[in-house]
């Protein structure tokens, strides 16, 4: 590829402020990490930076796009994991466009989840240019693939590739206070949070027309609890789909949203009080959010979920697991229902309960929703971004 016939891409000249952005996943692929970085993308962009977002191409999209004012450079890969962990390839096509990337002035580097091999190659490349970067960390724990052998294998590599991260000049920040933490299993001091946002009310008012009682048969006066987010191992869907089984009557519900590697294993739990919505769009998450009793995060490992911010907006709380962020957003008993564990009868016994005290269940949803919009906005988000970079290039 001749990247010098390219002709879009915003000028290399320009006077604004650049932010290079670098995450391995980004939309159309669906999670918490690519929703974040578009989302913080959108934030700078609207604060009058140039932004350029450097992902990985799993869908055969390679190459460079501008979306909604946003340069989205996909470069060739290969993936692993159900597309989880997808690696850079080192062919011309790549080079050519590290090529074209090295020519772009820019400011400041911000690199999501420190594990992933673009990552690495991203902080090579800021130091290539000058620039001191930022490393967000969006996890908590160890990534799993539900197989106890083959995950000390991918423990034995996130630690292998955290170490070569070491190897060059960074400042390190979490999306929450237990992701800071857990950089600590690392050896890394977290230099402070910059936290996940939601921006609520645009969130609330994006809601399609679907209404899922009608579309599943629910009883008005039945518990709709809901999960929406990538059906794998570590989100603990298993343990929803087994508490399902345990519930079996009509007074709870449980409404799954989502695909991935357990897609094929929840069907044989699908029944009246368990069913599978499929990959849902934005606008239909945000009504069956609006339209549910309680979301339900049974996860063993989140930087801050994307889920809990959703539902928080629409006035839903969550009965969730304490992972990171939910001590930052749900106080057990006034805004959410904090879970002791993740097994199958502590989700049945925290639904029953919450099937049982509906008034109560309104008043932790109106006291979430509050909160979500007083402290977690993109804006505050992006705000402390942009400082964190200057203070990290600062002479």
């Amino acid at each position: 590829m001749d990247t010098g016939k390219i002709i879009y891409g915003k000028d290399p000249m320009s006077s604004r402020a650049c932010i290079c952005l670098f995450s391995s996943l980004y939309p159309p692929s669906v999670g918490g990490v690519e929703t974040y970085t578009a989302s913080i993308a959108r934030e700078f962009n609207r604060l009058g930076l140039d932004v350029i977002v450097v992902t990985c191409a799993l869908r055969g999209d390679e190459g460079l796009s501008e979306e909604n004012g946003i340069e989205v450079l996909r470069l060739p890969c290969r993936s692993l994991l159900g597309g989880r962990y997808p690696i850079p390839r080192n062919n011309a096509t790549a080079r050519s466009w590290w090529h074209w990337l090295d020519k772009r002035h820019i400011d400041f580097i911000e690199v999501h989840t420190r594990f992933y091999p673009l990552s690495t190659k991203a902080l090579a490349f800021a130091e290539s240019k000058g620039v001191t970067p930022i490393v967000l960390e969006h996890g908590s724990a160890h990534l799993t693939v539900g197989n106890a052998f083959a995950d000390k294998g991918v423990q034995a590599v996130e630690h292998r590739i955290t170490r070569h991260c070491l190897r060059y000049p960074a400042h390190f920040y979490a999306v929450s206070r237990k992701a800071s933490a857990w950089l600590s299993h690392f050896g890394i001091e977290s230099c402070g949070e910059l936290p996940n946002s939601i921006d609520a009310d645009s969130y609330v008012r994006s809601a399609s027309e679907r209404d899922y009682r009608a579309e599943l048969g629910i009883p008005q006066d039945a518990l709709l609890a809901t999960f929406v987010g990538r059906l794998v191992p570590e989100k603990g869907v298993r343990s929803l789909a087994e508490a399902s089984r345990s519930l079996g009557d009509d007074d709870v519900v449980i409404a799954i949203g989502g695909d991935g590697p357990l897609s094929n294993e929840l069907k044989k739990f699908e029944s009246p009080s368990f069913r599978l919505l499929g990959r849902l769009d934005r606008p239909d998450v945000a009504a069956l959010l609006t339209q549910a009793d309680v979301a339900c995060l049974p996860s063993r490992s989140e930087g801050f979920a994307t889920l809990l911010l959703e539902a928080a907006a629409c006035g839903t709380p969550s009965i969730v697991t304490n992972v990171g962020g939910v001590d930052e957003l749900v106080s057990d008993g006034d805004s959410g229902v904090i879970l002791p564990d993740a097994f199958a009868q502590t989700i049945t016994r925290a639904l029953r309960d919450a099937s049982s005290n509906i008034d109560s269940l309104r008043r932790k949803g109106n006291a979430v929703a509050q909160l979500v919009r007083a402290e977690y906005s993109w804006e505050k988000t992006a705000e402390r971004t942009l400082a964190a970079c200057r203070e990290a290039n600062q002479g």
